[in-house]
């Protein structure tokens, strides 16, 4: 029984230790990050994110780490995420990137990066309120819209059409009347014949008198 017990003692040990020495390996690999807005966001006014890597156990910063931001957005009714783009930790393990909020509302910045000696990515969460600025950049809208096509183009689209057709009409009336002059010769072309037959006739009638 003793021998029983001293064997059940000896592997719960190894099993803490060894559970210990994973935990301190965790604990090592592991990445404290903290996201940071320099400037109050404001609709159209850019701004600069920032995101500090350090690492959990020495609180060293984290150098040449890349990290790709990412923000909520909601186009045409559909919510989703777009990326704002990538950056990479200096010396002092920051990675800043420039932002332009495009409308005003709460959202959330979202940043992913690869820890060193890590296969699967770790990511961390901010929450971000964008106030009204002079303008909304953006407004969603129903429908569809074409990019550059607006009233004055559209304008200028109908009044080329009228122009052409008006052209066209003008041509065609000229053609009309050109065909017509060039009938009127033809037509006069009989009548000398029909005055000739009338001077014979008087001719005639002249020499009997006489």
């Amino acid at each position: 029984m003793k021998s029983l017990g001293i064997k059940v003692m000896l592997i719960s040990v190894a099993l803490g230790v060894a559970v210990l020495a994973l935990a301190g390996i965790a604990s090592a690999n592991h990445v404290s990050a903290v996201i940071t807005i320099a400037d109050e966001p404001t609709v159209g006014q850019p701004m600069e994110v920032r995101a500090a890597l350090r690492s959990a156990d020495g609180g060293l910063p984290l150098e040449g780490t890349s990290v790709t931001f990412y923000s909520d957005a909601s186009f045409g009714g559909v919510d989703g995420e777009v990326v704002l783009g990538r950056a990479v930790t200096d010396e002092s393990g920051v990675a800043a990137l420039t932002y332009e909020p495009r409308s005003a509302s709460q959202h959330q910045i979202r940043i992913e990066y690869l820890p060193p000696g890590e296969s699967e990515p770790e990511e961390i969460t901010q929450p971000l309120s964008v106030a009204e600025g002079g303008s909304q950049l953006y407004r969603s809208s129903a429908g569809v819209h074409i990019p550059g096509l607006n009233v004055w183009l559209l304008i200028a689209v109908v009044s080329t059409v009228w122009v052409i057709l008006l052209s066209v009409a003008l041509r065609v009336i000229a053609i009309a009347r050109a065909g017509g002059d060039a009938e009127t010769p033809l037509d006069s072309a009989h009548q000398p014949g029909r005055a000739g037959d009338h001077r014979a006739a008087s001719q005639s009638g002249a020499s009997g008198v006489s």
